[in-house]
């Protein structure tokens, strides 16, 4: 017999997991093992329900769904990964080409592109929500190469972005805090921010 997907849902809305869990209940093949409601819940539930998927808000509390997907792929990269959120790529500096995640769906789209989603990434494909306009899977960040920003870089970015310390990105990314700073103040020269604010702001155009 076929192994059913195993299905991680790490939402901090009970309400929108549910409706996930009714809306694969009629495909048998999917099982739902776990459903995590906050960032730090995630990892033990991953190591402890062995998913093949795992559906993944970005704005969980106690730890963000980026910094997650990245532990996730680095420790299980077999596991397949898909983003879920109100928010399109460009209002977060979310590269779509990024490595850590194999999926990218808005939460206001229905059964039809979940279960795409799913299809498209467990042939090993990325996939993009269509409702997302003006985005291509492959596109390069124009706002981080026109500033020759490095993939370091833009990943500090991102993670300041969603509201990380320095102490907190140099444990995710297993660096020294004395690195992360000096990195924060690289991006800070070459984006033209005077603090840490208005970087975040320039960083959010």
């Amino acid at each position: 017999m076929k192994e059913n997907i195993r299905i991680l849902i790490a939402d901090d809305h009970p309400f929108f997991t549910e409706g996930i869990v009714n809306a694969l209940r009629p495909f048998p093949q999917y099982e739902i093992v776990a459903k995590p409601q906050t960032g730090s819940e995630v990892i033990a539930a991953v190591n402890n329900s062995s998913p093949h998927v795992v559906l993944l808000d970005i704005n969980l509390p106690e730890r963000d769904g980026i910094s997650l997907a990245r532990e996730i792929k680095r420790s299980w990269p077999a596991i397949k990964i898909m983003l879920i959120t109100m928010y399109m790529p460009g209002d977060i500096q979310l590269s779509t080409d990024a490595p850590y995640f194999d999926a990218y769906v808005l939460k206001n789209s229905g059964t039809v592109i979940l279960l795409s989603a799913l299809t498209s990434m467990l042939a090993g494909e990325k996939y993009l929500d269509p409702n997302i306009k003006g985005t291509n899977l492959h596109s390069e960040d124009k706002f981080a190469s026109h500033l020759k920003l490095s993939s370091r870089e833009k990943e500090i970015l991102q993670l300041l972005i969603a509201g990380n310390s320095n102490k907190q990105i140099a444990q995710q990314l297993f660096l020294s805090e004395l690195t992360i700073k000096t990195h924060r103040k690289n991006l800070m020269n070459k984006m033209g921010a005077h603090n840490l604010a208005d970087l975040l702001r320039k960083g959010k155009q």
